[in-house]
């Protein structure tokens, strides 16, 4: 049996975090991680060795940058009142209407990384290469740009960042000053710039699934399967990145049960213009 809608809560019983939220905690957590950069920097040099111990450092400096992003939105949540799973879209959506605005934004965003990459002939990443050295190797790759930048990610940009956004812009204003941002933070020098568009695109495409579903899941299934794709081909067996995209898409769609049914983070109607 169906069970029925959670009723819609008022707009004063939601977190109205102002739109400056999202930047300033952007602020904290680069400000945070310039801070413990030091003591890490045998870590990013063991990146650059290679092999099984590169793709292991690769991960836990992503966990240690990542967890930084959460903590300063959990701690600028908590400014206003304290967070729920549901206030950032964690939370049980209808599931063939997620499931098919999640599939339509990535053959959407697919199509575009796949013409913009044929157009520019882009080169394969030193995350790429990191993954082809071993299984073990590429396990830990695939762990990290599968599993941990997609769930930390979208939790920030989107669950929050964008979330902050909204309370004040429309939605195309709000989708395309986050994917901006969520762009240029993943410039990592003059050769990666060429593929900074087609990530901005990205977390446009991801901010507007958001939107039209209330579902950080959704938002987390997508990016995971898109990383997944991209790293089908880096070399390595294609198994075990297809094993852990596919191991996160269905966490996306089980967990949610787990949670119930939950008011939207954007009200009863998520279109309307802000207040």
């Amino acid at each position: 049996m169906k069970l029925p809608d959670p009723p819609e809560l008022p707009e004063s019983a939601r977190p109205s975090w102002p739109p400056w939220h999202g930047p300033m905690a952007l602020l904290a957590a680069l400000g945070a991680l310039a801070f413990v950069s030091v003591p890490a920097v045998p870590a990013y040099l063991l990146v650059f060795e290679g092999g099984e111990v590169g793709a292991v450092a690769l991960l836990v400096l992503l966990l240690i940058s990542d967890m930084g992003f959460v903590g300063a939105a959990l701690v600028f949540a908590q400014t206003k009142r304290p967070p729920r799973g549901w206030h950032f879209g964690l939370r049980a959506t209808p599931l063939w209407p997620t499931v098919g605005w999640a599939a339509l934004a990535f053959a959407a965003t697919l199509g575009v990384e796949i013409g913009y990459i044929e157009l520019v002939d882009v080169e394969e990443s030193n995350v790429e290469e990191l993954a082809g050295e071993s299984v073990a190797a590429q396990v830990a790759v695939c762990l990290a740009v599968i599993v941990v930048a997609p769930t930390t990610e979208e939790f920030f940009f989107r669950g929050f960042f964008y979330r902050a956004l909204r309370s004040r812009l429309r939605v195309w204003s709000a989708a395309l000053i986050d994917g901006v941002v969520f762009g240029a933070l993943h410039f990592e020098g003059v050769n990666s710039a060429v593929v900074l568009p087609v990530i901005a695109i990205f977390g446009v495409g991801v901010c507007l699934v958001y939107e039209r579903t209330g579902s950080l899941f959704a938002a987390i299934a997508v990016h995971a399967a898109f990383n997944t794709f991209a790293m089908l081909g880096a070399g390595g067996s294609w198994a075990v990145p297809a094993l852990v995209g596919a191991g996160v898409i269905a966490a996306c769609v089980l967990v949610p049960g787990r949670l119930g049914r939950r008011p939207s983070p954007f009200g009863p109607d998520p279109r309307a213009v802000p207040a």
